[in-house]
């Protein structure tokens, strides 16, 4: 059960990164603002000549997005120990 929040909470991270990684590159990309409703908001400009992006997160989208991420591992975990076989081969 612990293996699987821990789990889950990995996964939600490594979503919530790569989410936010590919929010970055449409707002450079585009040249506009790119937003995830709920989870981030990024734009790309200039700053001294520079390429410049801003980057917003919402903290509680992406704790949400964890929450849920352990929350189906766990029931996952829980189901797959339902359903395998007992020693004497019966559910």
């Amino acid at each position: 059960m612990t293996g699987a929040a821990l789990g889950g909470i990995a996964v939600g991270l490594a979503l919530s990164f790569i989410l936010c990684v590919a929010t970055s590159v449409i707002a450079v990309l585009t040249g506009s603002r790119a937003t995830l409703p709920g989870l981030f908001t990024a734009a790309a400009g200039t700053e001294n000549g520079a390429l410049a992006l801003e980057f917003q997160p919402n903290f509680v989208g992406i704790a949400v997005l964890i929450a849920v991420s352990v929350l189906v591992r766990v029931v996952m975990a829980v189901r797959s120990n339902h359903a395998s076989p007992g020693p004497t081969g019966r559910n």
